[in-house]
């Protein structure tokens, strides 16, 4: 999945990265984002999404393993923004989606901020594999 698939003269910036399933790897998503997209006035916001993404990853699919881990993708233009993609492992017991979550909960709240602070987002795939991605501005 491209942000420009048939525009060759867009400069376009690229990376991505395997992550072990770990809860410290959310940590290193960040850094790898925010790293990348350093000129970016809006790296604050794609570091949030990318840290809730990767999170789902590791607490709701089978990438929660240090050896299974999850991939995550960053791709980036100035006139389209920064579409960053997860790539996991899957889970058969749920389907990503922004719940109602109460104040005085600890969870529940990452698809929600992923929604408010993403142009757009989604996630599609099953049991075996997963892929969520979001696109935040970067001018």
């Amino acid at each position: 999945m491209t942000l420009h698939p048939n525009d060759a003269d867009r400069t376009r910036v690229a990376a991505c990265r395997w992550f072990p399933g770990s809860p410290s790897s959310v940590r290193d998503v960040r850094r790898f984002i925010a790293n990348r997209l350093a000129d970016c006035p809006e790296a604050d916001d794609a570091v949030l999404v990318a840290s809730e993404l990767a999170t789902n990853a590791i607490q709701h699919t089978e990438s929660g393993t240090w050896t299974t881990g999850f991939l995550v993708m960053l791709e980036h233009t100035e006139d389209e923004g920064a579409l960053i993609t997860v790539h996991d492992a899957g889970t058969t017991s749920s389907t990503p989606y922004v719940e109602d979550f109460k104040p005085d909960t600890d969870c529940g709240r990452g698809l929600t901020l992923v929604n408010a602070v993403a142009k757009s987002w989604g996630s599609q795939g099953g049991p075996a594999e997963r892929m969520s991605w979001c696109v935040v501005r970067c001018h």
